[in-house]
């Protein structure tokens, strides 16, 4: 298990890339960090690693991370390889140096070379090997010992479409292997897809801080913010609104003043915020298409299930997901699928 208290990075010119994360890996247990660039998904993996200094606690079984060095296998997001060597050499060296027997290296050198099907690139020099085969060589480095804690940083970046979509089919397989053998496995996307693919929980990183942790199921029924909400769904919308009550209901009123009946929603909600102007939040499956506040659409993209509908908009482009191809789309939410967040600091006000 691993357990992270109180954990900060901050650089002595002052800029901090962690604040203050706790956080708790049981043994099997899969984690993707999901963040862009910058937003300290890569600082936290290195932390874990005892790649970095930090404050606070790292403890792998409830002792110290130092104690246990041996016992953590990183894929480093410069993949750290022996560009002039050979590719058995990268693989054979962790072994040489734990003073391995040459039989022992041998044999456990092409199997996790068979298990990435690089075995015919284990004579040449990493240096004029494919950007791909790279990869799969540093992912081959996870199978040469037993490891407890299992870290892999962004391993599809800077791959094309077609290979990032190769590598991590052939990755998904072999991290839910390692994690059946008990070992904590963490990896970091930015990449949705890959992200809640084989995950039991996804840690929404943004700005060195996690904004949330959940089953990605969870994350998409409840975002606790709005950096969360739109790390799941990158066409969420989002529009000010002020919260009403009218006749005896509570209504959700926009700014072009067309409004949403949310009464579903007024048990959830803390009683102080109406009146007041909050920020109203909806996936693009959650439009009510027959709508009265309707708009032409521009252009509609084919994607699974049904159309992504681009309106012609030109202050809000919005994105509508229908079932069918449509020229003309309700642009406000439906009641029960709408999410509302506080317009200072952009936290959930659901409870």
């Amino acid at each position: 298990m691993i357990e992270l208290k109180g954990v900060t990075k901050q650089y002595l010119y002052g800029a901090r890339v962690l604040g203050a994360l706790d956080l708790a890996v049981s043994d099997g247990e899969i984690i993707a960090v999901l963040g862009g660039e910058g937003s300290g998904k890569t600082t936290l993996l290195k932390v874990i690693a005892g790649a970095t200094e930090c404050e606070g606690q790292v403890l792998i079984d409830g002792g110290p991370l130092a104690k246990k060095p041996d016992g953590v296998a990183m894929i480093f997001d410069d993949l750290a390889l022996f560009q002039n060597r050979s590719c058995f050499f990268n693989l054979a060296y962790p072994l040489k140096i734990r003073g391995e027997s040459k039989e022992k290296i041998s044999s456990t050198v092409y199997d996790a070379a068979s298990r990435l099907k690089i075995t015919a690139c284990l004579d040449e020099r990493v240096k004029k090997m494919s950007v791909i085969d790279k990869r799969r060589l540093a992912v081959a480095r996870l199978f040469l010992r037993d490891v407890r804690v299992v870290l892999v940083d962004d391993i599809t970046r800077g791959l094309c479409a077609n290979e990032a979509e190769e590598l991590w089919q052939e990755l998904e397989p072999l991290l839910i292997e390692l994690a059946k053998t008990g070992a904590c496995v963490i990896y970091a996307t930015s990449r949705l897809d890959e992200a809640i693919s084989i995950a039991d929980r996804v840690a929404i990183m943004s700005g060195g801080e996690m904004k949330q942790l959940d089953a990605p199921k969870n994350i998409c029924e409840n975002p606790s913010s709005v950096w969360a909400a739109q790390a799941m769904d990158g066409d969420f919308a989002f529009e000010r609104v002020t919260l009403k009550e009218w006749d005896g209901s509570l209504q959700a009123v926009f700014e072009d003043k067309y409004g949403v009946n949310i009464d579903c929603l007024k048990d959830r909600i803390a009683k102080e915020y109406v009146g007041k102007a909050t920020l109203a939040g909806w996936r693009s499956d959650s439009y009510d298409l027959s709508g009265e506040r309707r708009e032409q659409v521009d252009y509609a993209v084919r994607v699974k299930g049904g159309f992504l509908l681009h309106t012609k908009n030109s202050e809000k482009k919005r994105v509508v997901f229908s079932e069918k191809k449509l020229d003309e789309v309700g642009t406000l939410p439906k009641s029960d699928k709408l999410f509302l967040f506080d317009a200072t600091n952009e936290n959930s006000i659901l409870f």
